[in-house]
């Protein structure tokens, strides 16, 4: 009959052709539409970083400036305190002096736009000068926060007390207010300056910020002093266990984020910073959703316009793929004893990884699967333990009862190995002559070594007659080891390890487990 020619190869081989060309048109169409799909997503998500990361921008910028027009209006009242209480000190205050302060104080308010008022209390709270022409001498102010601050505390600096509602005209306001003191440092007094929280909130109400957006002026003690959009149950509220109190100003005087708010729920982009000066800080924020509002309409668009090439392109693949298949049925039998033939092709293998006399992984198999195993340990920061076993006095044995007598010892120590490992993943191996492995992914080696014991006890405890030991019976000694990747950068280090603690083992004695760690 003689060989096959070529042309008769070409024909048997032409189905396996036929099917790779089908499964490259697949996987060119997978590719092809995974792609695409890739692509758009990777745009989306960097058009919607890029959307966040401006807006978080425009947000630490916008309190940047909100924050050095609050610590302007703040200084230029706290300034008037400053010369005000010196004054005050220097050249005290009587009945002559009184007009003459009163008319100074009308001008110096007149000055400044954003002031409500200058005021002068005396120890006891009364009402020594005021800026708005009230009667003096009735109202008595000893029974606010600032007042109190400073009666109770020496320090000479500003001091921003919370918002209140001023009793002269009706009006919100904040106070910035400092301490007057007698000639011999003891408490005479407080200068105060009243600022309107109307100043703020005309600037805050003129910069757009969406329909939901907010702009916040908060004191250090986590108080609102004011808010945008105004609401006077809002003032005075605690920030304290909002993110920005309990993780950002912690860490940082001014940046970024995204927070939720503890008030109305919203989840917005966020730019803060203190005030410099002063205990306070400006908040500036934007609502996410309206954020990204744009940023979801383009990316619907375009994912509607991919989605209809892909469909199309899916019709068109669908269709070139149902007539290669056609093309292809009248081999479907041919491909169907491939591949049985395969899965005999891969039983024999499977065979060829296993050791004839006991049954357990051979050598060859030991080595694909540590080598797999170490590097799996090393990558993923996992245990992995190595245990080698060797009967104690095997020549004597041999020597003693015969080779056949040897080989019956080792298939009995086999199935006490086994016995010992429990998981699916470990791996038992016959290593060569009276030696074996036994490999423990997600092992320490003190797991090993209890591992090791219980297998070192079983062995003694099955009573295999040896009259050349000293124990009477067959023992084995195993060296234990971890692996560590950082000293053993190759497989062998690890198995060298292991076989040295097995010769430190057999070395004082025998019939034990050390361990090489």
């Amino acid at each position: 009959m003689g060989h096959p020619s070529i042309y008769d190869r070409i024909e048997k081989d032409r189905p396996g052709v036929a099917r790779l060309k089908v499964r490259s048109a697949v996987t060119l169409l997978i590719a092809v539409c995974l792609s695409m799909a890739v692509i758009v997503i990777w745009q989306a998500w960097s058009s919607r970083q890029y959307h966040l990361h401006g807006k978080e921008v425009a947000m630490s910028n916008l309190a940047q400036t909100l924050a050095s027009q609050a610590q302007a209006s703040i200084k230029q009242a706290d300034t008037l305190l400053f010369a005000l209480v010196d004054r005050l000190e220097n050249e005290g205050i009587d009945e002559t002096r009184l007009n003459r302060l009163q008319r100074l104080l009308s001008a110096q308010r007149s000055e400044l736009s954003q002031v409500h008022g200058l005021f002068v209390y005396d120890e006891a709270g009364r009402w020594v000068a005021n800026s708005n022409g009230a009667e003096v001498g009735v109202a008595n102010n000893s029974d606010r926060e600032y007042f109190i601050f400073h009666r109770d505390h020496p320090d000479r600096g500003p001091h921003i007390g919370p918002s209140i509602k001023s009793r002269s005209s009706g009006e919100w306001i904040m106070t910035v207010s400092r301490r007057i003191n007698h000639p011999d440092g003891s408490f005479a007094g407080v200068a105060l300056a009243t600022i309107y929280l109307s100043h703020f909130l005309q600037l805050y109400d003129s910069i757009d910020l969406g329909n939901n957006g907010v702009i916040n002026l908060i004191a250090d003690d986590a108080t609102i002093v004011v808010r945008r959009p105004f609401n006077e149950a809002d003032i005075g509220s605690s920030l304290a266990k909002s993110p920005l109190f309990t993780q950002l100003l912690p860490k940082e005087s001014s940046g970024t984020a995204m927070l939720k708010s503890t008030i109305d729920g919203v989840e917005r982009v966020v730019g803060y910073r203190r005030v410099e000066g002063y205990p306070l800080i400006v908040f500036a924020a934007l609502n996410k959703d309206e954020v990204l509002a744009g940023w979801r309409k383009e990316s619907l668009l375009g994912a509607g316009i991919v989605s209809l090439l892909l469909g199309f392109l899916g019709v068109l693949g669908y269709r070139l793929i149902k007539l290669m298949k056609q093309q292809n049925r009248i081999q479907v039998e041919l491909l169907g004893y491939q591949e049985k033939l395969l899965g005999l092709n891969r039983n024999l293998e499977l065979l060829a990884l296993e050791d004839a006399l006991t049954g357990l992984a051979n050598r060859r198999q030991f080595d694909l699967f540590i080598q797999a195993e170490t590097g799996r340990a090393r990558r993923n920061q996992t245990g992995l333990s190595l245990l080698m076993i060797d009967v104690d006095h095997f020549k004597a044995f041999n020597d003693r009862y015969g080779h056949l007598a040897g080989d019956e010892c080792l298939r009995a120590i086999a199935p006490i190995i086994t016995g010992h490992i429990k998981r699916p993943g470990d791996l038992a191996a016959r290593f060569g002559g009276e030696e074996f492995a036994v490999v423990l992914p997600g092992t320490d080696y003190v797991g090993a070594f209890l591992v090791a014991e219980k297998i070192r006890r079983a062995v003694q405890a099955a009573n295999l007659q040896h009259s050349e030991s000293p124990e009477g019976m067959v023992t084995v000694s195993v060296g234990v080891c971890g692996y560590d990747p950082a000293v053993q950068t190759r497989t062998e280090d690890l198995i060298g390890a292991a076989d040295k603690a097995l010769y430190v083992a057999k070395a004082s004695g025998r019939n034990m487990s050390v361990i090489a760690n």
